[in-house]
């Protein structure tokens, strides 16, 4: 059996964050990764994805990204962002190493077991940064077992090539699924079809040339000042109403704390379902052989539907049984705080934000590094 000082679980930002702003401190952690390369999760995303803050508010603790990645940095930039910082910080990771469980250890220096798919490992403390999405999930919706079209989850999506003049249906109304609608529309797939039951707060990333990431300081506003100002920000940018989109079910402010529910950011989907190369259309009540029933009745026969609807963080069955985790096994334990009666364990990368989560990983991870450094204690 293994032993070390302090693990971090995640390769990705959050974990590679932590480790970083841990190596400052003269601890050498282990950053343990299932995929075979650090940032796994970033590399399976589609062609054309970007970051939905501005590069400048998205670097990691102790590295800027380049200016040449652009303002809005794309997938691959990111990526071999994330290669270099793990590199410049001098990193030890371990990849291709599934933790599958953490249990509470024999004593103060062994506090923590972590259980993988190769040798367990003791150590005195433990971050889990496995990262907010997870495990894709695809809704039960009736009928789905016996669907034979062709259904992906919006996970498996790379580029709209192979859907280039065919039909399909993108269920979901957050990031993924709009910007994927439009990519399609404008890749040759068509008809395209927009089935959303309701929408975020939806802004989009600059207005006249300016960019639209909020400062660190808009976390600290109170709720109601983040509805009002949200509300306000939408007209003006003409994403709220009027638009062919549904409302947004609460304000910014109250999505966001009472509803874990973050902003959506994305660009030209309001126009593009005016004019047309995108229709809007009910949610999916129930799926047929080869038809999809909309809840207005409408039925439709997409040649293929990509479910942009959403992922789980998976911590249930990792720490489900430590009382870390609420209903839906959803954390609710503080990001990076100690936890009373789980010290030497915090959690980054997990909380939902209005700046966008890269920008809230520098305070995440500052507050981690204080907690194992002196687990227990309260943090200011």
């Amino acid at each position: 059996m293994a032993e070390q000082t302090t693990v971090v679980i995640g390769a990705g930002p959050a974990g590679l964050a932590v480790a970083a702003t841990l190596h400052a401190r003269r601890i050498d952690p282990i950053v343990l990764e299932q995929g075979d390369a650090v940032g796994t999760s970033w590399r399976r995303r589609y062609d054309g994805l970007r970051l939905n803050t501005v590069r400048w508010l998205s670097n990691l603790p102790g590295l800027r990204m380049p200016r040449q990645a652009g303002r809005w940095v794309g997938r691959d930039e990111y990526v071999a962002y994330l290669e270099r910082y793990a590199a410049h910080h001098r990193l030890r990771t371990r990849l291709g190493v599934r933790v599958e469980r953490i249990d509470p250890g024999p004593d103060e220096t062994r506090r923590w077991l972590v259980s993988t798919d190769q040798e367990p490992i003791h150590a005195s403390s433990v971050v889990v940064a496995t990262g907010a999405f997870a495990t894709p999930v695809i809704p039960g919706w009736p009928g789905r077992s016996r669907f034979a079209g062709e259904l992906h989850h919006a996970d498996s999506y790379r580029n709209p090539a192979r859907y280039a003049g065919r039909s399909v249906l993108v269920v979901g109304g957050g990031a993924s699924g709009l910007e994927i609608a439009l990519l399609l529309a404008g890749g040759g797939a068509g008809p395209v079809l927009l089935s959303v039951r309701s929408c975020q707060n939806l802004f989009v990333r600059q207005w006249r040339g300016i960019p639209l990431t909020p400062p660190p300081a808009a976390q600290r506003l109170p709720t109601a000042v983040l509805d009002a100002g949200g509300a306000m920000t939408r007209r003006l940018l003409g994403t709220g109403w009027p638009s062919p989109l549904p409302g947004a079910p609460a304000g910014l402010g109250t999505a966001l704390r009472r509803d874990e529910r973050e902003p959506t950011v994305a660009d030209g989907v309001v126009e593009a379902l005016r004019d047309g190369r995108i229709r809007l259309v009910a949610a999916v009540a129930e799926l047929r052989e080869q038809e999809v029933v909309l809840a207005d009745g409408e039925v439709v026969r997409p040649d293929a539907v990509i479910a942009a609807t959403g992922y789980t963080d998976g911590l249930d069955t990792l720490v489900g049984h430590l009382g870390v985790t609420g209903p839906g096994g959803r954390l609710v334990a503080p990001a990076g705080q100690p936890i009373a009666h789980a010290p030497g364990l915090a959690f980054v990368g997990f909380t939902p934000t209005v700046t966008g989560r890269l920008l809230r990983l520098h305070s995440q991870a500052r507050t981690a590094a204080r907690t194992i450094t002196a687990p227990g204690k309260p943090q200011p």
